[in-house]
């Protein structure tokens, strides 16, 4: 059986994360992956592609300008026949128009996965109109939480079309023990600093101004700070301005004598940057299931992460991590000050991460309630 993935892609972030983890699950089992790919020359995000490629995963571009282009729907269309596709699987509204306007006609089975839903504004409530008419026409859609399965109920989905299955990462790639003197160094990170970080796209739902406001209550009480942003995306410029002037007025206060922020932009290395880290924070607004969640515990790091989408779901208050009230910079400064203060409680609540994620979040058991839904939706059809 040939598995057909569709995504449009806007850099290498969760979804895209958790499409690479399956397919490799997946090319050891009956279904076989074929990886397609949105290419859009003005915003050309093949990231993942390149990623795809390392693996040895077979990978489609399709072209596609503007967000109606019939062209791409008959190619998909072409590819669908010649490749002899037996099921589709996409990720995002994108690729659930175009797989929707590509199978016209066609008996072919389609699931979709929920990464997350959309937003509340004017913009992602339109999107989130359309997306439901398409949603309509799928023979399953895969929520990543309860929280998100919850989510699409309200907007009028069908329960008998909505299954739930948690993501879930490769932890071997973070078990290694990396020489972290030698990423610091290359960093700038002196040997004396702790280090803050956060993963993920530099985009207002991710709260990273939070971050920044919270580092600047932190730096006054603990000024051998690092604060590591990783990630790219369309407020970086705009952040990095905004940490330029957090530490000129520190440095003008004389309460540090160096830059404590760092933007690493996008990493390929990103277990060994987790490896530096001595706290993990996730200050965003709305989530899915995060993937960086799941790989800083994996990391044996202890987060700080604010109640949104199915992070409660993933670790308890106080066992693996702290939650936080979205948005309130004071919060998420005092929890980060009190885990700084208190290095046992760092060392336990690491330790609580690693084992939730290898009891509960694992890409095999992800992979195994995958092939759970394959199999129910070709008996179905």
């Amino acid at each position: 059986m040939r598995v057909l993935h569709l995504i449009s892609s806007s850099g290498f972030y969760g979804a895209d994360n958790v499409l690479i983890e399956l397919s490799k699950q997946l090319r050891h089992s009956f279904f076989l992956p074929v990886i397609g790919v949105f290419e859009n020359k003005h915003n050309p995000h093949l990231e993942v592609v390149e990623v795809a490629r390392q693996h040895s995963l077979p990978v489609q571009i399709f072209p596609c300008k503007g967000k109606l282009d019939l062209k791409t729907v008959l190619l998909i269309r072409r590819f669908v026949d010649e490749q002899k596709i037996n099921l589709i699987h996409t990720h995002g509204y994108k690729s659930n128009f175009y797989t929707t306007a590509a199978v016209i006609g066609k008996k072919i089975p389609m699931i979709t996965t929920c990464h997350n839903w959309l937003g509340d504004d004017i913009k992602m409530k339109f999107y989130a109109r359309l997306d439901k008419f398409f949603l309509n026409r799928f023979d399953k859609i895969i929520a990543v939480s309860d929280a998100v399965n919850q989510e699409i109920l309200n907007h009028g989905i069908s329960s008998e079309k909505l299954v739930t299955v948690y993501n879930g990462i490769n932890i071997k790639r973070f078990n290694n023990r990396i020489n972290e003197n030698n990423i610091r160094k290359k960093l700038g990170i002196e040997d004396d600093c702790k280090v803050i970080g956060t993963v993920g796209r530099l985009s207002e739902e991710k709260g990273h101004i939070y971050f920044l406001k919270a580092a600047e209550k932190v730096l006054q009480k603990y000024s051998r700070v690092v604060f590591l942003i990783v990630g790219d995306g369309p407020l970086r410029e705009y952040l990095e301005e905004k940490a330029c002037r957090i530490a000129d007025k520190l440095y003008s206060q004389k309460v540090i004598s160096q830059n404590p922020f760092i933007f690493t932009g996008v990493r390929n290395d990103i277990s060994t940057i987790y490896s530096i880290m001595d706290i993990f924070v996730l200050p965003s607004l709305t989530e899915g299931l995060p993937m960086v969640l799941l790989e800083a515990m994996a990391s044996r790091k202890p987060v700080v992460a604010t109640d949104v989408g199915a992070v409660s779901s993933v670790f308890e208050h106080g066992r693996s991590g702290v939650l936080i009230e979205p948005g309130n910079v004071n919060n998420l400064s005092m929890e980060i000050m009190g885990l700084l203060a208190n290095p046992k409680k760092i060392q336990k609540m690491a330790n609580h991460a690693r084992q939730k994620v290898e009891l509960e979040f694992s890409s095999n058991i992800m992979t195994e309630k995958y092939l759970d839904v394959y199999q129910d939706v070709l008996q179905s059809g």
